[in-house]
């Protein structure tokens, strides 16, 4: 019983939350953490969390911060989601102590919470190199980041990843078309990366070596090359003689790639479990 009258007091914030965030912000913030992070998740299922309704509900027990829906979301968020880890906490609490003027510490920099992130999903433009990065360099332990169509992130946000978040399992850079080979050679050092989505990005057939001679060689079991226009033969069966454990392959709507690549899709060498291609008609 007293587990039904939760749930259905978190539905009704859920159903009145804009009305609740504007006359009772300070409930919010005092709720228990528990209740915070359940919140947190119908919320930005329905796409109602942005950037100024997520101090609110900012939590240390939120693992996954699925912003897919959320439209409102901002670079601004990933500058404060990285003010919020612990590391970024204890050097704020070091510089506090050190400085005579404590006016001197912008107030912006006041958090509440220690967060401890190991999924992100984001979406769309407004997300920039800027905050992504900072929020990459604060949580090393990331498993999974998914950005799709993020249109303004660059190679440089892609270096940073594969610079700082050494146990990345899965990278999704769906529709995301300023990347290009610069930033998935940035991307060679990680050692557990699974699963590598890079629909629409403007790589070559050098992206493709890259991934067959990175670190993941051996650990890579899917990719997705989707609308990949400039990727030939040459690179895909690179890729498929260096990455044996590739499971799950889709290559659609790459007109450079012919019907050499798909003969060269030998199920004793890869067992795949998965594959979605079209060759262009000649």
């Amino acid at each position: 019983m007293v587990a039904k009258l939760v749930a259905l007091c978190e539905y009704a914030i859920v159903n009145h939350f804009n009305t609740i965030v504007l006359t009772q912000s300070s409930t919010l913030i005092a709720l228990p953490v528990n209740l915070k992070a359940r919140l947190f998740t119908l919320l930005s299922n329905r796409g109602l969390i942005n950037d100024d309704n997520l101090p609110l509900l900012l939590n240390c027990r939120t693992r996954t911060f699925d912003f897919r829906d959320c439209v409102g979301i901002t670079d601004q968020s990933l500058i404060l989601m990285a003010r919020c880890s612990l590391s970024a906490q204890i050097e704020r609490k070091r510089l506090q102590s050190s400085s005579p003027n404590q006016n001197e510490i912008p107030p912006h920099t006041t958090t509440t919470s220690v967060l401890n992130p190991s999924i992100i999903y984001i979406r769309g433009i407004h997300i920039i190199d800027y905050g992504l990065i900072q929020f990459v360099q604060q949580y090393p332990s990331l498993r999974k980041i998914r950005a799709i169509n993020c249109s303004q992130i660059t190679d440089e946000s892609i270096i940073a990843i594969g610079t700082h978040c050494l146990r990345l399992m899965e990278l999704d850079l769906t529709g995301c078309i300023k990347i290009t080979d610069e930033g998935i050679n940035g991307l060679r050092q990680l050692t557990h990366l699974r699963s590598l989505a890079l629909t629409q990005t403007h790589i070559t057939d050098d992206s493709l070596i890259s991934i067959g001679q990175s670190a993941f060689h051996h650990t890579l079991n899917e990719i997705n090359l989707r609308m990949c226009t400039e990727i030939t033969d040459d690179g895909f069966l690179f890729l498929l003689k260096h990455c044996p454990n590739l499971k799950t392959i889709g290559f659609i709507q790459c007109p450079k790639l012919t019907e050499r690549s798909r003969q060269n899709l030998n199920p004793q060498t890869h067992r795949l479990s998965y594959l979605v291609w079209t060759i262009p008609v000649e």
